[in-house]
């Protein structure tokens, strides 16, 4: 190996580490080839410290401080992963809706016990055993400067003390460190954040002052929001209390927001509700303006997977059109009152043969005139309208999804096209594809293999390229890659932890559709029962033999 030159040496383990982002531990062995091997690979290998269930509990080794220290200079990121702990509310609550159909299915009682050995109590850890844990992690990792939490994800129930806990104490625990001693947080990750818990860390003022410190100094931040408050009150508080951290964030460049929403039919892009409105309210992601404008540093910004008030959409791009320049809508749906706004319905894109209402509120048509904006990148994926109580005399039953054209064009494709006001892209405006850190690819050293690969892009993909934000974000993501890789070269990945996740899952859809079946089962026998007292005779059986 002496005989390569280093350069060589470090191409090809790159290489290697790209090749396994998904399988990190079949890296270390390289490390035991040569010691030119291990001096190359140890930034990749220890640029993330990662930190899961199993690490903070009092019965096990916890993780070995002189081994980190030894490495703590290469480290750069640290994720933690308790999505897999759980709230003894939510395990009396199960056990409770489940307790009648345990007679049916006997293994259901054990495996609901079990589920007690992720709680945190005397018998695993508690919050000072996490906060011991995060505090010697963090002071051996001065060069830290990205953090990714996944919060418990919750089954059942409204509200978790557990998540509230977890996250408060990881906002001390960070807002402890030592600014002149210790590189300040630029990039963080939280996900299965709860606005409850929000709510209750914002309502605290010793947890305040630490998630103001946190998010002081960010520069990236990936928010995946679960909401659950229904009630209205709440639901402004919370908005306030959202943006009021967000905006705390003076330095901020990029901002990812996720919501809770399944992944949705493109092919229909109508969700029609049967809830109640203050559910329905409730179900969107929220936005405050501020009354105070202060100067914007946002310049790349997506929206994943929410529903939103239109009026609210629009708000946050307008606050922020002096300084953005990328923006991402994946499965973004305008929330609408069909039957109540009627002729005023806002909408996407509009109507072509026709002119907008004096009170109606088209997107596309607001964004193209919206004095400030210069963006170089806009990208939608699955746009549609959250509809609750459509009007059903409505001229327009499904607004503006149809293509009037008649070429059967992607909504997504002409809303993008609407707002950047030409008929048609090409993709010789398209800005340099990045890596997954958000640099250029072209300066990567592995830039001519990809570069090979788009040369052989069909013109179907080229053209997808143009509007789709998923297609664009295979070489191009500034926003939502730290989610899925908080270090740029391994993807955030705890098998175990999935396993068990999707254990609890399936017990919970096990258990309720016995109970479904149980409902209907005695949901018949009243009917027949009724029938009966009714008086109707029953069918004659049929006599006459099969043909």
């Amino acid at each position: 190996m002496d005989s390569l030159p280093r350069e060589l040496i470090e191409l090809i383990l790159l290489w290697n580490v790209r090749m396994c982002e998904c399988e990190k531990n079949s890296i270390f062995p390289l490390r035991l080839v040569c010691k030119a091997f291990d001096i190359a690979l140890k930034p990749y290998i220890f640029k993330t410290i990662q930190l899961e269930f199993s690490k903070f509990l009092r019965a096990v080794p916890t993780p070995d401080m002189r081994a980190l220290e030894s490495v703590g200079n290469l480290c750069q990121a640290v994720y933690l992963d308790m999505m897999v702990v759980r709230d003894e509310d939510e395990i009396t609550r199960l056990t409770e809706v489940f307790n009648g159909i345990i007679v049916k299915v006997p293994e259901m009682g054990p495996l609901l016990l079990s589920l007690r050995r992720y709680c945190m109590n005397e018998n695993t850890f508690d919050e000072t055993d996490f906060r011991r844990v995060i505090e010697r992690v963090l002071a051996a990792t001065p060069n830290m400067t990205r953090l990714k939490l996944n919060l418990p994800f919750q089954v059942v129930g409204r509200t978790s003390s557990t998540a509230t806990l977890l996250l408060a104490t990881t906002f001390a625990c960070v807002a402890g460190r030592p600014a002149d001693e210790y590189k300040p947080l630029e990039t963080m990750v939280l996900d299965h954040v709860s606005d409850t818990t929000l709510s209750s860390i914002c309502n605290n003022p010793i947890d305040l002052n630490n998630a103001l410190a946190t998010f002081a100094g960010l520069k990236h931040l990936v928010l995946s929001l679960k909401r659950q408050e229904a009630r209205l009150d709440r639901q402004g508080t919370f908005t306030v209390q959202l943006w009021f951290l967000i905006r705390k964030a003076l330095n901020l460049e990029s901002l990812c927001i996720i919501g809770w929403n399944v992944k949705r039919d493109i092919n229909v892009r109508l969700h029609r509700h049967s809830m109640a409105f203050n559910d329905w309210s409730m179900r969107s992601l929220p936005y405050h303006i501020d009354p105070k404008p202060v100067p914007r540093t946002l310049r790349y910004l997506e929206l994943k997977r929410v529903d939103i008030n239109p009026r609210s959409l629009l708000g946050l791009i307008e606050d922020n059109s002096k300084t953005l320049k990328e923006v991402y809508l994946n499965e973004v749906y305008l929330k609408v009152f069909g039957s109540s706004e009627q002729a005023n319905t806002p909408l996407w894109i509009g109507y072509p043969d026709e002119s907008r209402p004096e009170q109606a509120l088209w997107l596309a048509e607001s964004l193209r005139n919206m004095e400030n904006l210069r963006l170089d990148v806009l990208r939608a994926t699955g746009l549609g309208y959250d509809d609750f109580d459509p009007d059903t005399q409505s001229a327009h039953p499904r607004y503006d999804l149809p293509d009037p054209s008649g070429l059967n064009r992607s909504f997504d494709q002409r809303f993008v096209e609407a707002v950047l006001g030409h008929d048609d892209i090409t993709t010789t405006n398209i800005i340099a594809p990045t890596s997954h850190d958000g640099y250029d690819t072209h300066n990567h050293p592995l830039s001519g293999a990809s570069d090979a690969r788009n040369s052989e892009t069909s013109l179907q993909s080229k053209r997808a390229n143009d509007y789709d934000v998923e297609t664009y974000q295979r070489h191009h993501n500034t926003t939502s890659h730290y989610k899925h890789s908080i270090d740029g070269y391994f993807l955030n990945h705890n098998e175990q932890a999935l396993k068990e996740l999707q254990r609890i899952i399936n017990l919970a859809d096990r258990g309720m559709t016995l109970i479904s079946e149980e409902i209907v089962r005695n949901n018949t026998a009243r009917i027949v029962t009724d029938i009966g007292d009714l008086g109707m005779e029953p069918a004659a059986p049929d006599l006459d033999p099969a043909p």
